[in-house]
């Protein structure tokens, strides 16, 4: 029994914690955040990753949404892929009910889970593509929070995993930065836990396929 695990380091805190108890994790690969924000070369660069380990597992969990470029990728490789059927990270750690709810209450909302929380404004200038604006004399942060203005509401969401104390402080600084009024919810990583339970049973599967 044998599971590979390629995932965004967006959701390492959640992971670890969900593959702590988990012996038939073999391999494990975190990828670079905010691949999402080139769709083409983000698929690339994770069917790589599947077809460099995946002779060593019996099948692969991917810590990915949909991600505007993955929908569809289990049948595009060779290997067992196991991965939440959902858009995207937020919606992996809040569920998609609460997800849809929140945009609902307020359409303006930056999410923030601990690892968005911890990216901070960084993600913002790669998600707005102004991580180059230095080259031309320009200050990445003030260029986005001009272009921030269509969003009103920070969330923080809480999964159990991290310094809540060092990441609320971070949240709360990211709001004054971007002039958002701060709410703050918990969640958890029950769809996580699944997806893993899930390739846990299938590589039991594979184990007697080969004995």
């Amino acid at each position: 029994m044998r599971i590979g695990v390629i995932a965004c380091n967006i959701m390492k805190r959640e992971l670890d914690k969900s593959l702590a108890h988990v012996p038939e994790v073999t391999k494990v690969v975190f990828l670079e955040a905010a691949l999402h924000i080139y769709p083409k070369k983000m698929k690339e660069t994770i069917k790589e990753q599947i077809n460099a380990i995946k002779n060593e597992v019996d099948v692969i969990f991917l810590g990915y949404g949909f991600c505007q470029s993955l929908q569809g990728i289990e049948d595009e490789v060779d290997v067992p892929v196991v991965m939440p059927q959902l858009d995207d990270c937020v919606a992996i750690l809040f569920t998609p009910e609460r997800y849809k709810a929140e945009k609902k209450k307020e359409v303006g909302t930056w999410f923030m889970t601990p690892g968005w929380t911890d990216f901070g404004a960084d993600m913002v200038i790669k998600e707005l593509h102004l991580d180059r604006a230095t080259r031309y004399g320009k200050d990445p942060l003030e260029m986005a929070k001009r272009l921030f203005t269509h969003y009103k509401r920070g969330l923080f969401i809480d999964t159990g995993v991290g310094e809540k104390a060092h990441l609320r402080a971070k949240a709360e600084r990211f709001c004054k930065d971007f002039n958002l009024k701060l709410e703050e919810t918990t969640a958890d990583s029950k769809i996580l836990d699944q997806m893993i339970g899930r390739c846990r049973n299938l590589s039991c599967v594979k184990k007697v396929d080969r004995s």
